[in-house]
């Protein structure tokens, strides 16, 4: 909550309006499911420099809550000594709203649950913070897990970002780990998961705008996970070869869009790809001059492509340093068999320059 949201900011302000609303679904879904109790896995606040206005509002759909919500300090909101949890403005929600800040285990009421928390206290840190969890051997009550990290997986993880061991549920004896610090929803070896982030933050957040039903009938049971949708807005992300035409792709695109639901409630990203042709940057103004006519309320091009003006003179230049890629333009450029057309010639030089120009990529 609190997103700056600089990388759409014209819109910043929907943005952030729509991650209140969308925690308001989450809230109501928790009541509509009657569940036992809302776990919110850290990060609940962008930082700890929020202002009051907003720790009010968030404190107040919290409160729509018919069971306990429980919070965990992430590294965005870590339990330092400016925290937002130490403000005035939170310590003035209801009693059911409650700060995970570590210790003893917190019972979950009316249920045979335990809550384990591992709140953060910093922003980055090279310690697993459920290390010092342990195995609790005959132990009845089901054990849940509360932490905020990286999964310490190959290529998904840095050193200074919480590592949090792969068997960290099996080795503390949990019957659910439930983390928070990754927007992707993603399920680990059944036990350990983390719910994603309520409301996408960005293009490209596969799994994010949900959150997560856990169901545990009993200690040791193996846990019932179900994704549950909680976004208000959508980020759509397409791609655009102009190698395939500018005027054609532009049509296939508008077409594809032609049938969006709730444009109101859609940022697109256009992404080019490909050789583009000298009337395409027309093409492409006029085409997002059309998609905001369509009603969407963010609508972004990004180029990609490489201008084909620009292609033929790199292509020039590599030749002029290749006797190979001198020799075969020469071969292309010179009259050959009568069975092969002139857009036949055209073509093989335009292949030529396409793996010409990935090859020096």
């Amino acid at each position: 909550m609190g997103l700056r949201a600089r990388h759409v900011a014209e819109v910043a302000k929907e943005v952030r309006q729509a991650r209140l609303e969308a925690a308001r679904n989450v809230i109501q879904a928790a009541n509509a499911l009657q569940v036992d109790a809302v776990v919110l896995a850290g990060d609940v606040f962008e930082d700890n420099q929020v202002e009051n206005t907003l720790v009010h509002a968030v404190v107040e759909v919290l409160a729509r809550s018919r069971v306990p919500v429980y919070v965990l300090p992430g590294n965005h909101d870590a339990l330092t000594p400016d925290a937002v949890y130490r403000r005035q403005a939170w310590k003035e929600r209801p009693p059911h709203i409650q700060v995970l800040d570590g210790g003893a285990p917190v019972p979950i009421p009316g249920t045979s649950a335990v809550l384990l928390a591992a709140p953060l206290r910093q922003k980055k840190g090279m310690k697993d913070p459920t290390a010092e969890w342990r195995d609790v051997p005959g132990a009845d009550a089901i054990r849940i897990g509360v932490a905020h990290g990286s999964l310490r997986i190959e290529g998904r993880h840095a050193p200074d970002d919480f590592p949090i061991a792969l068997d960290a549920a099996t080795r503390a004896g949990l019957d659910y780990l439930a983390l928070g610090h990754w927007h992707g929803q993603y399920v680990h070896q059944g036990r350990t998961a983390y719910a994603g982030a309520h409301e996408p933050t960005k293009f490209g957040e596969e799994g994010s705008g949900q959150a997560l039903l856990v169901e545990l009938p009993s200690r040791g049971a193996v846990p019932t996970l179900k994704p549950v949708p909680t976004r208000a807005l959508s980020w759509r992300a397409v791609e655009l070869d102009l190698g395939l035409g500018a005027e054609a792709e532009a049509r296939r695109l508008r077409g594809l869009l032609a049938d969006e639901v709730a444009p109101s409630k859609t940022l697109l990203r256009v992404r080019t790809q490909g050789r583009a042709a000298t009337e395409s940057d027309s093409v492409l103004m006029a085409l997002e001059e059309a998609l905001r006519g369509m009603g969407f309320l963010h609508v972004k091009v990004e180029r990609h492509d490489t201008p084909e003006v620009g292609t033929a003179g790199r292509l020039a230049e590599i030749a002029r340093n290749s006797t190979l890629v001198s020799a075969l333009l020469e071969d292309l450029a010179r009259p050959v068999d009568p069975g092969v057309t002139e857009e036949g010639r055209h073509a093989a030089r335009r292949l030529l320059s396409d793996l010409v120009m990935e090859a020096w990529r």
